[in-house]
C-alpha cells in the first residue's frame, strides 16, 4: 500500500466495518413488535433490547391494551407474558388469531413469555395460537435470534 493511500484506504475499511457491525447489531431490521408485559422493569429492558436490534416496539402493560395495539398496528411479531392482570395472554392470542382469520391477514409471529416452565403452559400456549414458548428470564440473544429467524421464514412463506 502506498503511503498516500493509507488514510483513504483506512477510511473506506472503517466505513465498511461500521456498516457490517451495524447490520449485525440491528438484526430485526424495521420489524414491528408489540410487547405485552405487566412488569415495568422487564417491559422496559425488553423494549430497549428490541429497539437496539432495529425493531419498532409498541410496549404495553396488559392484555386489553395489547389487543387494541395489535389490531391497530398489525405487527410482525407479538411477545406476550402469559400471566397478566385481569386477562391473561391466552385471551390476547385468541383475540389476535380471530382478528387475523376474519380479516384474512398473515399471522403475526407470537411468542409466549412466562415464568412457568411446565409442559401444561407450553402445550396450552402452542394450542391457543402462540408459535413459540419461552421461559423468563428470556436470554436476549436467543429471543432476538428466534424473532429474526421467524420473520425471515414468514417473509419466505
Amino acid at each position: 500500500m502506498r503511503p498516500e493511500n493509507r488514510d483513504t484506504d483506512a477510511g473506506i475499511l472503517f466505513g465498511l466495518l461500521e456498516k457490517v457491525t451495524m447490520n449485525e447489531v440491528a438484526r430485526l431490521g424495521h420489524a414491528r413488535i408489540v410487547l405485552i408485559e405487566d412488569d415495568l422493569e422487564s417491559r422496559e429492558s425488553l423494549r430497549m433490547l428490541l429497539e437496539e436490534e432495529g425493531a419498532e416496539v409498541f410496549a404495553v402493560a396488559d392484555a386489553e391494551e395489547g389487543v387494541e395495539t395489535v389490531i391497530q398496528e398489525l405487527p410482525d411479531a407479538v411477545i406476550c407474558d402469559i400471566d397478566l392482570p385481569m386477562m391473561d395472554g391466552f385471551y390476547l392470542i385468541q383475540r389476535l388469531r380471530d382478528h387475523e382469520i376474519r380479516r384474512n391477514l398473515t399471522p403475526s409471529i407470537a411468542i409466549a413469555l412466562t415464568g412457568h416452565d411446565g409442559d401444561e403452559y407450553r402445550l396450552r400456549s402452542i394450542g391457543e395460537g402462540f408459535q413459540y414458548f419461552m421461559t423468563k428470564p428470556a436470554h436476549p440473544d436467543v429471543l432476538v435470534t428466534l424473532i429474526q429467524q421467524s420473520l425471515s421464514t414468514r417473509v419466505l412463506s
